[in-house]
């Protein structure tokens, strides 16, 4: 009996027991669950992402650079003393616009403009003068600036049409003009010497002007080296061209040379152009024939303008040449180029060698002049110009170097 109440009192311990930690575990589950939620699951730790390495951009290959520089070229502006007269306004001053705006206003287009100061602007208050000795308004370099001109010769046969104080006049004139590079006239020995070197585009190019003679005159004892004469230095004309060589890029001689009123470059003309070219000479401008000469390639990359004829002038038929031909010019360009590679090696070229034909019209007894384009002629003003137009083409552009592009 006794035992059995034992066993009684062992099972009701142990059911209360269960019971407590029932309760215990149930009052648990109660504080840490609020009434309604649902015991949250544990989130899985998170994977950093993985950011892709970007692939790197394939460097550039350098590539070859190129500098180009255009050149525009007119002849002789033989400014004689009706083109004045026809210039001059009631108060004195000069209007060259009408004769000369429809071949100057291209210059505009072109990074270099080159001409022919064929008469002195030795400074009005000397006289505008005619032939033979030659000395033009001063405002007609003015009004060629104006235009674009930069690029100017002033070594020929007129140079000393009126003497030392003219020359000293008309290099003080071109000297206040900035940005204009003239040649051929030096006021000293170191002048004379000099090879200066011009930059333009990145590409750089001397210049330089000779002349044959100066109609007999001769430059003052001691200045010698006033004009660049090349008859008799002819070694002088081709060291400067040598040493130009070495130091520019590209180097530019205007010639005045060869026989006057001729299509035809002489025997001195063609050797001297040899010469030059071979001494590194790359463009090569002639003037004074006062009539048109071929264009012409040496060495396959120097290119010879042997005379470009005039680009204004009042000149009558002479006898040597038919009043047609007398008053055609050639208009020109180019186009110089050099290429810089990345393993530094550069090559140069002239390229883009184009001409076309100008001529001076006049009205009356040469009251008034204008210098156009063929192009723009009409019969009235020249009859027959297209028949003149193509044979100047075939018989002198063409007659040495049949791929001159015609037409700028």
């Amino acid at each position: 009996m006794a035992n059995t109440k034992k066993r009684k009192l062992k099972t009701w311990v142990k059911i209360t027991f269960a019971v407590l930690i029932c309760a215990l575990a149930a009052g648990t589950a109660a504080i840490i669950l609020p009434h309604g939620e649902k015991p949250q699951e544990t989130p899985e730790p998170e994977t950093a992402e993985t950011t892709p390495t970007p692939t790197p951009e394939p460097t550039p290959e350098p590539q070859p650079v190129t500098h180009t520089v255009s050149l525009y070229m007119l002849g002789d502006a033989l400014v004689q003393t009706p083109n004045s007269w026809d210039a001059q306004q009631e108060d004195g001053t000069y209007d060259w616009a009408p004769q000369m705006d429809a071949i100057a206003d291209p210059a505009k287009n072109y990074d270099l403009a080159f001409y022919n100061q064929e008469c002195i602007l030795g400074g009005d208050h000397l006289g505008i003068t005619p032939f033979p000795h030659f000395n033009c308004p001063q405002s007609y370099g003015d009004y060629m600036v104006s235009k674009g001109f930069n690029l100017i010769s002033v070594a020929n046969n007129h140079s000393l049409d009126k003497g030392e104080e003219a020359c000293e006049n008309s290099h003080a004139f071109w000297a206040a003009k900035e940005g204009v590079v003239t040649a051929g006239m030096n006021m000293t020995a170191e002048e004379w010497e000099a090879i200066p070197v011009y930059e333009k585009n990145g590409i750089t190019y001397a210049f330089t002007a000779w002349t044959y003679d100066m109609n007999g005159w001769q430059p003052p004892a001691g200045r010698e080296y006033m004009i660049n004469k090349y008859r008799g230095h002819e070694e002088e004309l081709l060291n400067w061209v040598r040493s130009a060589k070495e130091k520019a890029d590209f180097v530019i001689v205007s010639m005045h040379w060869g026989q006057e009123y001729t299509h035809n470059p002489d025997a001195e003309q063609m050797s001297l152009a040899q010469q030059l070219a071979d001494a590194g000479a790359d463009v090569i401008i002639g003037n004074h024939a006062h009539s048109t000469q071929p264009i012409h390639w040496l060495n396959d990359n120097t290119i010879c303008f042997y005379a470009l004829g005039n680009m204004i002038s009042s000149q009558t038929w002479q006898g040597f040449s038919s009043w047609e031909e007398l008053n055609t010019g050639i208009a020109a360009s180019l186009v110089m180029e050099k290429t810089v590679y990345p393993d530094g090696t550069v090559t140069k070229q002239i390229r883009d060698v184009k001409a076309d034909l100008i001529f001076t019209y006049h009205i009356g007894d040469y009251d008034h002049m204008y210098s156009v384009f063929y192009k723009d002629l009409t019969d009235d003003m020249m009859p027959d110009h297209d028949y003149w137009y193509q044979w100047h083409i075939d018989n002198v552009v063409h007659a040495m170097s049949g791929s001159i592009e015609i037409g700028l």
